[in-house]
């Protein structure tokens, strides 16, 4: 069949169908005038609550900056004491090291140092101890052994006593009572400097020792034959632990009657 034409009244129609809606607008409400003080008041009242409350949370982020650092701080100083104390224990276990108050084991520049540290001492105890003659330390003190290694050990406990902290301790007391008073008179027995102290100069002691003899080796090596090569199980005195008791029944009172 032929296409049917479309009259001018047609197009028309169709023209208009692509014309697009109009939306229909929302009446914006208008501000009173009146109440536009009222409305400004309001919103001033909010900002400054704002503001205070800004102002309130800033502080409480600063205290809390605040208590983090003070903790951060605590926890830190825990750590540097647990790694002290670690460091102590280690220390007291490690009985195969030589520590800095064995002369016989000390490098030069260890040497050096307790020298130093064992002469301050003894200056200083010297000067705060006046001593009767009997038991004085004269100047050669460095000269005898025995003298060096009773001053620098009581100078390794003075340094325990008042170098651990300003807590209050009774090792202070301990201190002079134990140590101090002890070997000033042990010295005065031991230390052979009596004609030094007399000479106001230092004389070589008169005493000589001398050292183990040769018949040390055969003497521990005939001691040791007579030792078995394994640890004897025959003690004087009972090894094993004894079985623990039985205990009584639950459902049983302290006087043997039943609950």
């Amino acid at each position: 069949m032929d296409e049917q034409e479309t009259g001018p009244a047609e197009e028309e129609q169709h023209a208009g169908s692509d014309v697009p809606e109009e939306v229909p607008q929302e009446e914006v409400p208008i501000l009173d005038e009146e109440m536009l003080p009222e409305v400004v008041t309001e919103l001033a009242v909010t900002s400054e609550q704002h503001t205070w409350r800004l102002d309130e949370l800033g502080g409480q982020v600063d205290e809390l900056d605040g208590r983090v650092t003070g903790q951060a701080g605590e926890l830190a100083a825990l750590d540097e004491a647990f790694k002290l104390l670690e460091e102590s224990l280690t220390e007291k276990v490690d009985m195969a090291r030589p520590n800095r108050w064995a002369w016989e084991f000390l490098t030069r520049d260890e040497a050096k140092q307790l020298w130093q540290e064992t002469r301050w001492f003894v200056d200083y105890l010297i000067r705060r101890y006046p001593l009767a003659s009997e038991v004085s330390i004269p100047p050669c003190w460095y000269r005898h052994t025995v003298a060096v290694d009773e001053l620098s050990d009581l100078y390794a406990a003075w340094r325990e006593a008042y170098c651990s902290g300003n807590r209050p301790s009774t090792a202070m007391t301990a201190w002079r009572d134990r140590w101090l008073w002890p070997m000033l008179h042990r010295l005065a027995s031991y230390a052979d400097w009596r004609e030094c102290k007399e000479r106001r100069t230092h004389v070589e002691p008169t005493a000589r020792q001398t050292g183990t003899d040769e018949e040390f080796d055969a003497f521990v090596e005939a001691e040791l034959a007579l030792r078995p090569p394994k640890r004897s199980k025959d003690l004087p005195w009972p090894t094993s632990k004894p079985e623990p008791r039985p205990s009584p029944p639950v459902d049983e009172r302290p006087n043997g009657t039943a609950a």
